[in-house]
């Protein structure tokens, strides 16, 4: 059994160390002279990036493992941001919910959805599911 575990970490020392599991061949040190530490697994590998998903994620080892995203533009991306607002209509931040108080005549029994893209908007719908339009009065 001992014969086993030494020749196990025999092999993943040899594969960290040429390159081939967790740490790029060819790199002891980082740019800034900081250590590049070895990862279990590609830290790209077990990152996502909800709030730009065109975003490219690069494997960063230096210090620590960790995934940098960047976006098209060359830039970090904004991984936090799950808004679905569409660009031209960025999420807005409201004092109030837009639905407080709110009531649709033309539908009484609407149910009220606040929409924060470029505004304190309201939206309603029916128990089915469809979206209807209504004056909103509060």
């Amino acid at each position: 059994m001992q014969i086993k575990a030494y020749l196990l970490i025999v092999i993943l020392s040899a594969l960290v160390m040429s390159g081939m599991l967790g740490m790029p061949a060819g790199k002891s040190r980082c740019s800034d002279g900081g250590p590049i530490v070895d990862c279990f697994a590609d830290p790209c590998s077990v990152s996502t990036c909800p709030g730009d998903k065109s975003a490219t994620c690069v494997s960063n080892y230096c210090g620590e493992c960790t995934a940098l995203w960047y976006g098209a533009d060359g830039n970090l991306a904004n991984c936090n941001n799950t808004s679905s607002c569409p660009p031209d209509q960025p999420e807005v931040q409201c004092f109030a919910d837009p639905c407080q108080g709110a009531a649709c005549s033309a539908y009484p029994n609407a149910t009220c959805v606040a929409n924060y893209c470029g505004g304190c908007n309201t939206e309603w719908f029916t128990d089915s599911g469809k979206q209807v339009q209504c004056e909103t009065t509060s």
